[in-house]
């Protein structure tokens, strides 16, 4: 679906190019080397100037030339050198800096050509004895050997020995073709030059010779190997003609022949089999083609011909050259472009360029040298409106083939419509106006043809459109077909007549044309506008503008009337053609608009409201603006809200024209989100050919030819929010249904919109079948911000939507509730089907609502209804599980509904009609008890059950005790009853089984069991209560003082000493014991108080002061203790992180190591803060901070992290778990430290409160400046950055080391002891003043 477009044109005019021979390219510097009789020139295409020139024959050398001169040149570029072949045999080594003539050999016999090998390590001389010489490049004889072989060659073909021809299987042409008579080999035409013809592959590994055959006299191909072996000898094959080119890929060999009827360019195989042709359209022009010469990259082939004289001609004939590029697809041959040159120019040397893939040499008699760039372009419409139907053009010869992809997607080589026209054509254009599907069509001899879609169509059409596969010849016409308009000539203009002198036409407006031409002086290119004449059938000059340097290509915008011009420099201007002015392009930032490489393909379009020029070179660089997006771009087109790119890594990119252009380069690559919808796996080597405006059609072609119409969820998201913003449900919906759309997302685009026109919605759908699909497949989430979040990044989310999700009412409630609302309001009859199916898919189904609906109806069966009640119960089941269903029905104890229901199902009615004759014969309340029990509704069964007789009691007890509905069961007696009473006690049994003896206490206070009550509360020690029942069951004082004795042991074990001193105080009457209970708890005031109220001060000296003296001892020890150790950890920490910040400088330096050493990182290695996650484990029972945690649960809670072994691959974390420890339990001494402080000092130990103080201070003061050293990166985490990933090169995690970054594996946690300290609280006041050294506080 691609021409070649006419990128660049160069012209030169000299004496020195006359009379030119062959040609040869210097790739480095561009110099062209014609070769002349015995004049070598080096020329200079941009400046035209000679840079280097030798006579062969005048020179200071003694070689002496003698014969017709030059046969073939070849530049050396290591060497810098010529390669000169004479006719006498005679090969010359030209040097052009120093422009010296060498003799390098010389053939007796005379040289007919040479050709060297591509990589130019071998050459290949044809000699006058019909042999070939195979030389090195250093121009020393290989092997020479004949070009005429007997042989076959190493490929000769295995016969068997068995079978006929005439019993063999020949295919489509059936048996008859084992009877038709070999066609006879006729000698060569008169004009063939009888010269042997060498060509190789691209690979030099092989190369063909073309040789006449001295037996028939016609030209045989010969294929050899690099070595000079024979391979292959070609079939006989009548009229092959001279001329020859091996496909550097290696796949064909192309040749001419030449038939009674038609003229073929044929091709072989490297076994000499033939493998397809095309005949060439020149109609009953006889011509013969001189040389077919392939591109570098094997995609285009060049047919050099040449006028022949007919038999009516006169011995004054001057033949035309022509120079035709085909191009195959999908195994059709098409004729991309034709120039013709004229008798006084004709072609005498032509060359592909060695390293631009479409650039072309030609040098033509009168002393003239033409150089053409072509490039790869699609034409079609351009146009942002449905009126677009989306044409792709493509040239092939005369014809210009059609499809209009909006309506139809026709596979190449067919079309839908072709263009016939009376010339070759060079370019097609489009209408860039309102008029956009109108196509001009610029022919070989600089006249335009032009056809139109308007309404009156004119009677041309007929013979200037061919209908194909459109419809017509008797089909129906499946597209809108063009009308002619008439064919236009360009007024005369100072231009020079070459072929392609008019380039890069564009198409403005119904009537305004402008185009690049290359000035006279062949220095720069010359702007052109036309006017279009209708009625003198002619464009007319209107502006001329000489451009700074060569036009490299022009494209215009479609929002504006700019035109941008880009120059061979990558320069950009802008042509504004209603001023007719010229001048650059500036960027957004202000700055001149030039592209670092110039590209071959540019457009002009919107991104962030800000208008851009887009550019892709030949080498897959994509620019906007001078900024390189991607490098590996093969492809782009612009829809209306998408840039869409294709890319090496065979993916489709769509790339919102809304974001912002500083982002677009972190867009090409790489996906952001799983579920990111902008991101297509392609084929390889797809190529975007178009995308249908205001559609969500893209049409790729693959590398074969074919054609692919994809959908690309991009555009299939924006389609769907345009229309549901414009309220267009139903082409929202068609939408969403043909390419599988989540229908949620018609609710969550706009909730608030959608319930606003619930009634829209549903006179647009308007069918039952469509509104069940919608509401099937609700669901409680946003798919915005799950499914579709890639689409809907950018845009605000709306925080009633999200609090109606969050909310407990369901989303698929409130839209099934909506939708019912209006189906009722609207037609209920016609939409019965989709409000059972609200019903049915609401969170929790209201089948037994639906069931009532279906009965209704069935009540009023007589009426005119669109669907009857078998039929909407039937779609319910269809909906719903029978069993489920058959279960809601015998719910509602309707046995009439259960009947209805049951019919329609699978049930055996042997099974379920005796089931339902038993339930008929119960009472009504066990009937539904029975009923709610094989339902398993249990709750309901007890509430029917509790009203029966007290004769189903027990059955209605071994039901609570079955289902533990002892809670729903004291609900549904009266508190008095004795049933309330029982159900009470086995409550509490079950509660006492459970182990909650607190709670089995108050239901046995409930039941008035006194006794079970009270041994539960003693079991979970709530004395007060057990004291109440002590109360209750009447306990003597002495029974209480042994119960209360008891108890108080137990809380004393417990370190409940308050608890227990009340008990021996207030029950036991046990004052002494009270005393000595409060100062073991360390309860000091409290036991003072006590000591004080009862006169027994005595316990000051015998317990309080001895407790004091002991407390002060430990605490003493220790804080000291604790304050060693902390200082062991912290020092060993700093030890631990500075060898770690050396290894890691190591690794950067050096390289990261192997072994045990490799793991070097841990959660806060290193001063700067890195952090490596580790897979080492520490068991934090090691550390000996201490804890108020026993031994069991110790063990049964501690999780192995990090190890505190020195050497550990964590130390460093285990270290800081355990200074963490330490600050917490001391810092949390503080309330208990005030109230020892303070008794210390009533009592007159001054000096070991004030040291106490003094070290619990220091140890406090220790903490505070030790957590910064600890804890490096506290205050700053949250800029910590995770690059570690599947996604993650070696290269970003160095970077981001080096660069303080956090890196962290996906899924891992930090543990926040490791990252934050411990929170301390600084408001407490425990210091005394009275005992401070100096007044500070």
């Amino acid at each position: 679906m691609r021409n070649l477009r006419l990128l660049d044109a160069r012209h030169c005019v000299g004496d020195y190019l006359e009379n030119i021979r062959c040609i040869s390219i210097d790739n480095d510097t561009g110099i062209v080397y014609a070769a002349s009789q015995f004049v070598v020139s080096g020329i200079d295409c941009n400046t035209s100037k000679i840079c280097h020139k030798i006579d062969i024959c005048n020179n200071s050398t003694d070689i002496k030339i003698e014969g017709d001169g030059i046969v073939a040149i070849q530049f050396i570029a290591d060497l810098q050198a010529v390669c000169i072949a004479t006719v006498d045999g005679t090969l010359l080594q030209w040097s052009v800096f120093n422009n010296e003539l060498e003799e390098v050999g010389c053939v007796s016999c005379g040289i007919k050509g040479m050709c060297w090998s591509p990589d130019l390590e071998l050459i290949i001389l044809t000699t006058g004895d019909e042999t070939f010489i195979l030389m090195t490049r250093e121009y020393d004889p290989v092997l020479e050997t004949s070009l005429h072989s007997d042989e076959f060659g190493d490929a000769a073909f295995v016969t068997v020995g068995w079978g006929k021809k005439e019993t063999q299987f020949h295919g489509s042409v059936g048996k008859g073709a084992a009877k038709e008579k070999q066609v006879e080999v006729k000698p060569v035409q008169e004009w063939d030059d009888l010269k042997a013809r060498v060509s190789w592959r691209g690979d030099g590994q092989f190369f063909v010779t073309s040789i006449i055959n001295r037996q028939s006299g016609a030209r045989q191909l010969r294929v050899w190997s690099r070595e000079g072996t024979l391979h292959s000898k070609s079939e006989q094959v009548d009229g092959l003609e001279q001329s020859l080119a091996w496909r550097p890929s290696g796949s064909l060999v192309a040749s001419a022949q030449r038939s009674a009827n038609k003229h073929e360019i044929v091709f072989f195989e490297k076994n000499g089999l033939r493998h397809g042709e095309f005949t060439m359209a020149f109609g009953e022009t006889n011509i013969k083609v001189e040389e077919l010469l392939w591109n570098v990259d094997s995609t285009v082939l060049c047919v050099w011909c040449k006028e022949l004289p007919t038999s009516g001609s006169d011995d004054n004939f001057k033949p035309n050259s022509y120079v035709q590029l085909w191009t195959v697809n999908n195994y059709h041959w098409y004729q991309k472009q034709s120039l013709e040159f004229d008798p006084d120019h004709k072609v005498s040397a032509i060359q592909w360029d060695p390293e631009h893939a479409y650039r072309l040499h030609m040098t033509t008699s009168g002393g003239h040298y033409h150089q053409y760039t072509w490039s790869w372009t699609t034409n079609c419409s351009s146009g942002g409106s449905g009126t677009n139907m989306a044409n792709c053009a493509v040239i092939d010869g005369n014809k210009v083939l059609v499809t209009p992809f909006r309506t139809m997607v026709v596979p190449p080589p067919m079309c839908a419509y072709s263009l016939d026209v009376h010339e070759a054509v060079e370019q097609v254009v489009f209408c860039q106006d309102e008029n956009c599907n109108d196509i001009a069509v610029l022919l070989q001899n600089n006249t335009l043809a032009i056809y139109t879609f308007s309404e009156e169509n004119n009677t041309d059409v007929c013979k200037a459109v061919t209908m194909a596969s459109a419809g017509g010849t008797g089909f129906t016409v499946k597209c809108k077909i063009p009308s002619y308009q008439g064919l236009y000539s360009f007024e005369e203009f100072d231009v020079d007549k070459y072929p392609l002198n008019i380039y890069h036409l564009l198409w403005l407006k119904s009537d305004v044309f402008i185009c690049c031409c290359v000035s006279l002086d062949n220095n720069t290119s010359s702007l052109f506008r036309f006017q279009l004449d209708t009625t003198q059938k002619q464009l007319k000059i209107r502006n001329k503008i000489e451009v700074e340097n060569y036009v490299y290509n022009m494209c215009n915008g479609l929002q504006s009337q700019h035109v941008a011009v880009q120059l061979i420099d990558g320069t950009v201007l802008k042509y504004d053609s209603e001023n007719d002015t010229l001048m650059p392009w500036e960027t957004p930032d202000s700055m001149e608009m030039k592209f670092p490489s110039p590209c071959s393909t540019i457009a002009v379009c919107q991104i962030s409201g800000q208008e851009v020029i887009i550019g892709l070179t030949d080498r897959y660089r994509f620019y906007v603006n001078n900024v390189e997006v991607a490098s590996n771009c093969t492809s782009f087109a612009i829809h209306t809200d998408f840039l869409l790119l294709t890319t090496l890594s065979h993916t489709c990119r769509c790339i919102s024209l809304n974001t912002k252009l500083k982002d677009l380069p972190s867009l090409s690559d790489g996906k952001e989100h799983p579920f990111d919808e902008s991101i297509r796996r392609v084929e390889r080597g797809s190529r975007i050919v178009l995308v249908v405006p205001d559609d969500t059609k893209l049409i790729l072609q693959m590398p074969r030819g074919n054609l692919e119409g994809i959908y690309p969820r991009a555009l299939i998201l924006s389609a769907v929010r345009h229309y549901l913003d414009r309220i267009k449900f139903k082409e929202a919906f068609t939408t969403m249904k043909k390419h599988r759309i989540n229908m949620n997302l018609i609710y969550d685009h706009n909730p608030q919109i959608f319930l606003k026109h619930v009634e829209d919605f549903v006179t647009q759908i308007n069918s039952v079948n469509d509104l069940n699909i919608f509401l099937t497949g609700l669901q409680d989430e946003d798919v915005t911000v799950t499914m579709y979040t890639a689409a809907y990044q950018k845009q605000n989310v709306n925080c009633d939507t999200t609090c109606i999700i969050q909310s407990s009412i369901s989303k698929v409630n409130i839209i099934c509730d909506a939708v019912r609302s209006t189906l009722n309001k609207l037609n209920p009859d016609k939409f019965l089907l989709s409000i059972l199916t609200t019903y049915v898919r609401k969170k929790k189904a209201e089948l037994e609502a639906a069931l009532e609906l279906i009965r209704h109806l069935k009540e009023n069966s007589n009426k005119n209804t669109t669907v009857s009640a078998e039929e909407a119960l039937k779609y319910l089941l269809f909906l719903v599980d029978v069993n489920e269903l058959y279960n809601v029905a015998l719910g509602t104890y309707d046995f009439d509904l259960v009947m209805m229901v049951a019919e329609k199902s699978q049930k055996d009615p042997k099974e379920y009609i005796p089931f339902l004759n038993d339930l008929r014969r119960m009472e009504d309340n066990y009937r539904k008890y029975s009923i709610d029990k094989h339902l398993r509704r249990f709750q309901k069964a007890l509430k029917h059950i509790s009203k029966c007789e007290s004769s189903h009691f027990s059955e209605c007890l071994a039901l609570v005790e079955d289902q533990k509905l002892y809670v729903e069961a004291l609900k549904c007696f009266d508190r008095s009853s004795t049933a309330y009473k029982q159900v009470a006690i086995d409550y509490g049994n079950y509660l006492l089984e459970k182990n909650r003896h607190d709670e089995a206490g108050v239901m046995f206070v409930k039941a008035e069991e006194w006794k079970s009550a009270l041994d539960a509360f003693t079991v979970c020690k709530n004395w007060r209560q057990m004291f109440c029942m002590t109360a209750r069951l009447g306990y003597t004082a002495d029974k209480e003082a042994e119960l209360g004795r008891k108890i108080a042991e137990q809380l004393k074990d417990n370190r409940r000493h308050s608890e227990a001193a009340v008990i021996f105080e207030q029950y036991v009457m046990d004052i002494e014991e009270a005393i000595v209970t409060l100062v073991e708890g360390n309860e000091w005031d409290e036991s003072l108080r006590m000591m004080y109220r009862n006169k027994r001060t005595d316990f000051i000296e015998t317990h309080l002061k001895p407790a004091l003296e002991d407390k002060y001892n430990q605490e003493m020890e220790s804080l000291e203790s604790l304050q060693t150790q902390f200082i062991k950890y912290r020092n060993r920490l700093k030890i631990v992180r500075q060898n770690k910040e050396r290894e890691r400088l190591e690794i950067l330096e050096g390289g990261v190591p192997v072994g045990a050493d490799a793991d070097l990182f841990s959660d806060t290695s290193s001063a700067a803060g890195e952090s490596v996650h580790s897979r080492y484990t520490y068991d934090s029972s090691r550390s000996t901070v201490f804890s108020k945690m026993t031994g069991k649960s110790r063990k049964k809670g501690s999780v192995q992290k990090w190890n505190l072994k020195e050497g550990s691959s964590n130390e460093d974390c285990a270290l800081i778990e355990a200074l963490a420890k330490i600050i917490t339990l001391v810092t949390g001494f503080k309330d208990d430290m005030n109230l020892l402080l303070k008794i210390l000092v009533e009592f007159y130990y001054d000096d070991e409160a004030s040291k106490l103080q003094e070290m619990y201070d220091m140890f406090l003061s220790v903490i505070d400046t030790t957590i910064p050293e600890i804890w490096l990166n506290s205050t700053n985490t949250s800029n910590t950055d995770t690059v570690l990933g599947p996604n993650t090169t070696s290269n970003a995690i160095a970077q981001a080391m080096q660069q303080g970054k956090q890196v962290n594996s996906p899924g891992e946690k930090i543990e926040p002891i490791l990252i934050v300290p411990p929170q301390i609280k600084k408001d407490i006041r425990w210091k005394l003043h009275m005992v401070q050294k100096s007044d500070t506080s």
